[in-house]
């Protein structure tokens, strides 16, 4: 098993794209390592986005909130105007996960 963490989505993209055998992005975690551990998967390549710019960042527009694929849980319920403007979003967030898992 290969682990990568690249630095941008094009690098990352490219690494899934050319993989020559299973392969899974790790982001959280707690979705991969259950489904690994229960025999479900085994990637030869794990490509972690927790280092790609903008994937770990909630950002407020005039449409609403981009919340990018690497942000963990914990931390929506840390940005106050996204807990105001969506709570449902924040409530449903504190569900997946145990709070240990919830802020990788």
């Amino acid at each position: 098993m290969r682990y990568i963490r690249p630095q941008s989505i094009e690098e990352a993209a490219g690494l899934l794209a050319s993989a020559a055998g299973p392969a899974a992005i790790l982001a959280g975690g707690s979705d991969l390592l259950v489904r690994m551990k229960g025999g479900f998967i085994e990637p030869e390549l794990i490509v972690d986005i927790k280092a790609i710019a903008g994937l770990s960042e909630i950002k407020e527009t005039a449409e609403g909130f981009s919340i990018g694929a690497a942000v963990p849980c914990a931390v929506l319920g840390e940005n106050a105007a996204l807990k105001k403007a969506w709570p449902g979003v924040v409530e449903a967030a504190k569900l997946i996960g145990s709070k240990q898992v919830q802020g990788r």
